[in-house]
């Protein structure tokens, strides 16, 4: 999941929900991000499945 890390810049953590929750609770930007899906989703459409 991408968090804020500092005003304006996001920072690559793996997901702990009592982080996100956290996050959205001090009204800051939580965004799920499934690098395995895109990973496989690239893979196929590139012909290296």
């Amino acid at each position: 999941m991408l968090l804020q890390a500092q005003e304006r810049s996001l920072k690559v953590v793996e997901f702990d929900r009592k982080k996100a929750i956290a996050s959205l609770d001090e009204g800051k930007p939580v965004i799920p991000v499934w690098l395995d899906e895109i990973y496989q989703k690239l893979a196929l459409k590139l012909g290296k499945s």
